[in-house]
């Protein structure tokens, strides 16, 4: 019977599989000018995004600004065009979730045929608001030590926030002495809180690393769009495949036999507690052949014995 209802949570899950139609906050936006500093309006400019070739196009303004709103996160190229100036393109511009990206342009005069490549000349502070934030990324969820394999515990880390232990009225988790009550988390842009006790470690969606490409933490000062509630605001960003098919199989244990007793009970003849977990799963991405539809789905299960 559980492996039945294993079978059917993975079979449901590549049914639901994220795709390419998930909301975002992240956004890029720039100023083109030319080799004087004057701006360039009616510029042709595209936003490439590198691991799935997904492209959005755009155009400058008459004050030479462009911007394209509501990305995914990800490596990103910029690619600007007009007549009279040499083709400028930024490759490996890192857009990560809940962020505002700045690649300003300088266009060269010269032939169109003529390409000039520059790499991540994105800016590192980000300048269009004063935000505390950080965020971790897919790597750091997978490889850093997880109770439960629950990456939003990863958040306890950030500077200002404190971990209490649990009550009945709240999750004990205070953000610059704000209530444990007061979290506001976002999956792909979607409210995802718990009505009652709002827990950003625990909400309504139960994540597991294999679902999530990053996650920014937002404890201080944030902007509108994002804030809702004073303490952590937790903007989650899920996977959502690539043109390369990835996948992994995981499994993970905890044992009383791989532990040592502690020393007060070996010296009153106690024996330790007996806990026996295991993990296991599987995970997939990747982009249909005859749809172009990118996709990731991930199933897990949780034993004990």
């Amino acid at each position: 019977m559980g492996n039945r209802l294993l079978g059917a949570a993975c079979l449901l899950a590549f049914g639901i599989a994220h795709v390419l139609a998930q909301v975002s906050t992240s956004s890029i936006t720039g100023l083109v000018t030319d080799s004087t500093g004057a701006v360039v309006p009616a510029a042709s400019v595209e936003a490439m995004e590198e691991s799935t070739g997904v492209t959005y196009q755009g155009t400058s303004n008459a004050d030479g600004n462009y911007s394209f709103g509501s990305l995914p996160p990800g490596p990103y190229t910029i690619t600007v065009t007009r007549a009279g100036f040499e083709k400028f393109v930024s490759i490996h511009n890192i857009l990560t979730t809940g962020q505002s990206l700045v690649v300003n342009v300088a266009l060269r005069i010269g032939a169109t045929n003529e390409t000039v490549q520059v790499q991540s000349t994105y800016e590192r502070v980000d300048t269009t608001n004063a935000t505390v934030s950080d965020v971790i990324t897919a790597a750091q969820a997978v490889n850093l030590p997880l109770n439960g394999r629950n990456p939003l515990a990863l958040l306890t880390l950030e500077p200002g926030v404190v971990q209490r232990t649990n009550s009945n009225t709240g999750s004990g988790t205070h953000v610059f002495g704000s209530r444990d009550r007061a979290h506001n988390v976002t999956i792909d842009g979607i409210d995802a809180n718990e009505s009652t006790v709002p827990n950003p470690q625990s909400n309504l969606q139960r994540l597991q690393p294999d679902d999530v490409q990053e996650f920014r933490t937002v404890t201080l000062n944030a902007t509108a769009e994002e804030g809702r509630n004073s303490g952590a605001n937790v903007m989650v960003a899920t996977k959502a495949g690539t043109n390369q098919f990835h996948g992994s199989l995981f499994y993970f244990n905890r044992n009383t036999d791989f532990n040592a007793n502690e020393w007060f009970n070996n010296a009153s003849g106690i024996a330790p507690p007996q806990l026996k977990l295991h993990q296991y799963g599987a995970d997939i991405g990747g982009r249909s052949s005859r749809t172009r539809l990118f996709f990731t789905s991930a199933c897990s299960r949780t034993l004990f014995c």
